[in-house]
């Protein structure tokens, strides 16, 4: 069975989930980078790669691929819920106060390969590789991404 078909298999059996959902099916599908490689996008016109591998009406789950020392833009992700799964390398998952014009930074987070952090639809944050090798995450979202906004952060 490929990773597709054990997301397939694993959703089919929730209508929703919280952190204790995201972390089990994460323990149930123990992703690792030989199961997600083959599904990994290089970046174009971004710092990152991204693909959506698993979407429906009640969840989306995607990979990004960080390059080393490269970022996502700021974001957060409007009325999604989302866990943040570190498959490979190690992340710096920076985060942003929201103020009348724009956003400032605020503090970060350091996780590495096999640990777990959640995001709520109100959270700025960026993700970034801060090491020389690259990094991949596997994400999950509740309900699927939509009206989430990018931001411009204060220099």
């Amino acid at each position: 069975m490929d990773f597709i078909q054990k997301i397939e298999r694993v959703f089919r059996t929730f209508s929703h989930i919280n952190r204790e959902d995201a972390e089990n099916i994460l323990l149930q599908l123990s992703p690792t980078f030989q199961d997600v490689e083959k599904l990994l996008t290089t970046p174009q016109d971004l710092e990152y790669g991204r693909n959506v591998i698993f979407k429906n009406e009640l969840f989306e789950v995607l990979l990004i691929f960080l390059p080393h020392f490269s970022k996502t833009l700021v974001h957060d992700h409007g009325f999604s819920s989302g866990w943040i799964y570190v498959v490979d390398g190690s992340v710096l998952n920076l985060l942003y106060a929201k103020e009348k014009d724009g956003v400032k930074y605020e503090r970060n987070e350091y996780y590495q390969e096999g640990e777990l952090f959640s995001v709520e639809g109100d959270t700025t944050h960026a993700m970034y590789n801060p090491s020389l090798s690259a990094t991949v995450t596997l994400h999950i979202y509740s309900p699927p991404l939509g009206t989430g906004q990018v931001y411009k952060p204060h220099e």
